[in-house]
């Protein structure tokens, strides 16, 4: 379920706003969520986020890179799992609107994460 962008109907009509605000409190009520898979295009998801999975290089703490389509730098990584223990960090390149430079404490782990 995603927010209603506006008010229908007048918003002078003190009924039309608080079936607006109702409406929202609804999609905020516990509805707010990733999606139920790692894919970016699920229905369910509501949330500016990218989700990525992959396999980190064969040497731990080496840069490597992960487009995104976020359309805006990411703030951090909000999730994160891998099947070997290794821990996602920062690169040593600087974020940008379209890519993440990403090292992993593990060699060639397989991680699931989100950016936001």
């Amino acid at each position: 379920m995603r927010p209603q962008s506006t008010c229908l109907g007048d918003e002078k009509v003190p009924r039309n706003v608080a079936r607006w605000n109702e409406r929202n409190a609804r999609v905020l009520a516990g509805n707010i969520h990733y999606g139920s898979t790692m894919s970016n295009a699920d229905k369910d998801k509501n949330m500016n986020c990218w989700k990525a999975t992959g396999v980190t290089p064969g040497t731990a703490n080496t840069d490597f890179t992960i487009q995104h389509s976020l359309g805006r730098i990411p703030l951090t990584i909000n999730g994160q799992d891998t099947n070997n223990g290794g821990l996602v960090y920062r690169g040593s390149i600087a974020w940008s609107k379209t890519s993440v430079t990403l090292r992993c404490t593990t060699v060639s782990a397989t991680y699931n994460l989100i950016l936001i």
